[in-house]
């Protein structure tokens, strides 16, 4: 009997959130790194009713992200693709960065194309970083969201010393600007299978690495907020299911910014009266 699938890629705080709405009715496949948070996503899912297959999944290597999708594909067609997975500048190398953010999702970008159908939809985590990095040298823009996934981290700009204490950070901003640029450029194909692709961009939210950064320096933005208040994993979820949903099916290769109106404040705050 062929059954309707969710496959979900990064199972921590934001992950899970999205597996409980997307999942009701369908089999969810879920992906981690982390046998921990793997192990406890199915039993959160499975006592609550849900039918979970669970995998562990390097994002960074194309081979261990593509044997997920053709699982996810195996016992019907795939509705929903999440892509979650990612480290945040705090406690992680600028080159794992890059590996984990920005070629893992050009690795799920690419592996989930060749079993996505018509009325797929793939939605992909960004953040506001790419929108605050929208300065970028247009060879280098072209490069994040066009080069092929084997040459992507080979350009000049996207080797960081590991002496340069801003490197992770940097790396950061550089993964998500080629997030929100690789899914625009990622459209077409996945057009021509009848599918599509979106981003959503969080910006401060209250999930265990979110709160990190809030003690440290992101804490400012939640101050400068025009809504006044972190964001929490169901403002995400909301932006999530929509983009996943046939609602949006007028909308592809785009990004929703979910940053409670942070990067247009940055933009225009000498307007502020």
């Amino acid at each position: 009997m062929s059954t309707r699938s969710i496959a979900i890629l990064g199972c921590g705080g934001m992950g899970l959130a999205i597996a409980r709405r997307l999942g009701v009715g369908r089999r969810l496949y879920i992906a981690d790194f982390s046998k921990e948070i793997l192990s406890t996503a199915q039993e959160t899912l499975t006592n609550d009713g849900y039918t979970v297959e669970t995998f562990q999944v390097d994002v960074s290597d194309y081979v261990s992200v593509s044997r997920f999708a053709q699982a996810a594909a195996s016992h019907g067609p795939i509705e929903a693709v999440i892509h979650t997975a990612g480290l945040s500048p705090s406690g992680s190398s600028a080159q794992k960065i890059l590996a984990v953010n920005l070629l893992g999702t050009a690795n799920a970008l690419e592996a989930f194309l060749e079993v996505s159908q018509s009325g797929t939809s793939m939605v992909c985590t960004a953040s506001m970083a790419g929108h605050m990095g929208s300065g970028l040298p247009v060879e280098l823009e072209r490069h994040l969201a066009t080069a092929p996934r084997n040459q992507l981290l080979e350009h000049v700009a996207l080797k960081i010393d590991k002496a340069d204490p801003h490197g992770p950070a940097r790396a950061y901003g550089l993964s998500k600007r080629g997030n929100l640029l690789r899914v625009q450029a990622s459209a077409k194909a996945w057009g021509r299978v009848g599918g599509r692709v979106n981003s959503v961009s969080p910006g401060v939210i209250s999930t265990g690495a979110g709160r990190q950064e809030i003690d440290g320096p992101a804490g400012k933005f939640i101050a400068m907020s025009p809504v006044g208040r972190v964001g929490t994993p169901q403002d995400i979820v909301n932006a999530v299911a929509f983009l996943a949903s046939a609602e949006s099916s007028f909308i592809t290769g785009n990004d929703i910014l979910v940053d409670g109106g942070v990067v247009s404040s940055l933009r225009w705050d000498t307007l502020e009266t």
